[in-house]
């Protein structure tokens, strides 16, 4: 009988182990879809950088900085707290997020050459 759990035992250790690695939980949001949020945090934050910190002695900075996230988050239909979910999600996975946050980086690259032609 012993033999036998642990037959079972290893089997499913086994089973759990060969899963799909790449598979993403159901609540978290899509790495394609992700990848389009955290691209709009990233004007978001230029925004705020640009505009709203030079206003600093009438507003408060930190207030109207979660009102520009909180815009993001509607025109993406997700709550903060899903953006949070599944930002520590794929910064816990590496093997996921590096595709990510390259593509990002290649789109920023590709929009500042873009820009920088347009001034010549």
């Amino acid at each position: 009988m012993r033999g036998l759990t642990i037959t079972l035992l290893i089997g499913c250790l086994l089973l759990a182990g060969c899963g799909n690695k790449a598979k993403i939980p159901d609540d978290v949001i899509p790495r394609k879809e992700m990848e389009s949020v955290l691209w709009d945090m990233i004007l978001a934050d230029r925004y705020t950088a640009q505009y709203i910190m030079k206003d600093s002695a009438k507003l408060d900075t930190k207030k109207e900085t979660f009102k520009v996230y909180d815009q993001v988050f509607q025109v993406h239909k997700i709550t903060r707290d899903q953006f949070i979910k599944s930002y520590k999600f794929y910064l816990g996975r590496p093997d996921i997020s590096k595709v990510m946050f390259d593509s990002l980086a290649s789109r920023g690259n590709r929009n500042r050459e873009e820009s920088f032609k347009k001034l010549q």
